[in-house]
């Protein structure tokens, strides 16, 4: 069974979604200064991962980004990348190469098989 771990995290206007396996770390960051509250990501969530934002609060000019991510529905799937019309969201794929001692208790495993 792959086991993933997802963790948010917040950096000035960015707001960054991150899901890690063994094998790979994916990034969805969005950059709320740049959302233009069009919520074409909100409809075309597969996962409905994405909502308005509180709309009252914006039209008073706080600061409150326009869409909000449920980390939890999120399938990093990219979606809101693609259909972003002011590229607002961006995503990042790093593969990660495995440690030394999983790449060697693998080895392992074959040399008995």
């Amino acid at each position: 069974m792959m086991e993933i771990e997802k963790d948010m995290d917040a950096q000035g206007t960015h707001i960054l979604a991150k899901q890690k396996t063994k094998e790979r770390e994916i990034v969805l960051d969005y950059d709320y200064e740049k959302c233009a509250g069009c919520s074409i990501c909100v409809d075309l969530c597969p996962k409905k991962a994405l909502q308005e934002g509180p709309l009252q609060e914006i039209a008073k000019g706080l600061d409150a980004p326009a869409v909000l991510i449920d980390l939890d529905a999120c399938a990093f799937c990219g979606m809101c990348v693609n259909f972003c019309p002011t590229k607002a969201f961006k995503m990042t794929v790093r593969e990660r190469k495995p440690s030394l001692e999983t790449a060697e208790s693998a080895g392992a495993t074959e040399a008995q098989a």
